[in-house]
C-alpha cells in the first residue's frame, strides 16, 4: 500500500527588489517557471523593514500572485512582463488575486505568515506565475533587509 504526503523544495528567494520600495509603489516579481518541477502549490514568505518615519492610510504591504497559463508564449495581467521591475497599478482596480497582505503597525522587521500561491488560482499552480508588491503603509521600504522567499509543494508517494 502507498502513502501520499506533501514534499517541500528548497527555500528559493524571488528576484524582486523590495529594498527602497517607495509608499503607494509596487513592484513585480521574476517569473518562476513551473513547467519542469510541476509544482502544485508555492508557500511564499516576506520579511519587510519599512524606514522610519509616519505610517499611511493603509499601514500594509499588499502581495498579489499573476500567472499564465501558456509557458510559450505567456499573456500576463496588465502591466506584468515577468521581469523584476516597477509595476503602475492602483490596488482598487487590480485585476490579479491577492494572496496576503503583511499590517505593518511601525518602523522595524515585520515578518509576514506563509502565504499559499496556488489558491489565487483555483488551488493549481500554473506552468508560469509570480508575485507582485504594493507598498501602502505610508513608509519607504528601507534599501536593505527586505526578502521574499518560496518553497515548492509537491506530493511524494512511499
Amino acid at each position: 500500500m502507498s502513502t501520499i504526503r506533501t514534499q517541500f523544495g528548497p527555500v528559493t528567494d524571488f528576484t524582486i527588489t523590495l529594498n527602497g520600495l517607495a509608499s503607494g509603489a509596487a513592484r513585480s516579481s521574476l517569473k518562476v517557471e513551473n513547467q519542469n518541477s510541476r509544482c502544485i502549490d508555492a508557500i511564499c514568505q516576506f520579511k519587510i523593514k519599512p524606514a522610519t518615519g509616519s505610517l499611511g492610510d493603509r499601514y500594509a504591504v499588499y502581495f498579489f500572485a499573476w500567472g499564465a497559463a501558456d509557458d510559450d508564449a505567456p499573456i500576463f495581467p496588465s502591466g506584468v512582463t515577468g521581469v523584476d521591475e516597477p509595476v503602475s497599478v492602483a490596488l482598487e482596480t487590480l485585476s490579479i488575486r491577492q494572496v496576503g497582505s503583511l499590517y505593518v503597525p511601525s518602523a522595524g522587521i515585520v515578518i509576514s505568515p506563509p502565504f499559499s500561491v496556488a489558491q489565487a488560482f483555483g488551488n493549481v499552480l500554473p506552468p508560469v506565475w509570480g508575485v507582485l508588491a504594493i507598498n501602502r503603509c505610508g513608509l519607504t521600504l528601507d534599501v536593505s533587509d527586505n526578502i521574499a522567499f518560496w518553497r515548492g509543494v509537491q506530493f511524494e508517494v512511499l
